[in-house]
């Protein structure tokens, strides 16, 4: 039996999970400057004063939902020896992931959330990439992955080349997991 004191957790939680979900749909279709607080809230179905509950304003709902799409364990979670294979994998084959890209380039035109993104990456995608790549070189590789990366998502997701949309063809396919294996195996 549930008690009634869970359920108000539970209802706070799932308005918290829709104002996030629709905050990363409407960042990454306008970007930060032109999304509307009162545009994501409507979209999530609840009043407008409960980003400032639960997030504390516009620029920390933000903040929370590029937190909440930036997956890094995606990549340390994957064995060195099989790298290249796996990282390809899940960026080439799961559809269902929310890429942070959109929101990254939507932020670009404004500095505070700029700064967020800049920070976010440092702290939620580099720095721990770097210290599960490990070795005296582990900026200069976890910098590498973030460009190649970088360069997949972007003509995956913002400038789309047919050869990066569907399955991805096999030649270039190769080269990519080559390249992610080469930065791990350095």
């Amino acid at each position: 039996m549930t008690s009634t004191i869970d359920a108000p957790a539970r209802d706070a939680d799932r308005t918290r999970a829709a104002i996030l979900d629709a905050a990363q749909q409407i960042f990454a279709a306008k970007g930060f400057a032109e999304a509307g607080v009162r545009e994501i809230t409507a979209r999530a179905g609840v009043n407008p004063s409960l980003v400032s509950r639960y997030f504390g304003g516009k620029l920390k709902l933000f903040e929370a939902a590029l937190d909440a799409a930036l997956h890094t364990r995606l990549m340390t979670d994957l064995p060195k020896e099989d790298f290249g294979k796996q990282i390809v994998a899940r960026f080439a084959d799961d559809d269902r992931r929310v890429s942070p890209l959109p929101m990254l380039f939507g932020a670009s035109a404004d500095s505070d959330a700029r700064a967020v993104a800049q920070r976010l990456l440092r702290d939620r995608v580099f720095e721990p990439l770097k210290q599960w790549i490990g070795g005296d070189d582990a900026g200069v590789r976890a910098a590498r992955f973030m460009m190649v990366s970088l360069g997949f998502f972007t003509y995956r997701d913002q400038l789309p080349l047919a050869e990066f949309s569907g399955r991805i063809e096999p030649r270039l396919r190769q080269w990519l997991e080559r390249e992610f294996q080469a930065i791990v195996d350095a």
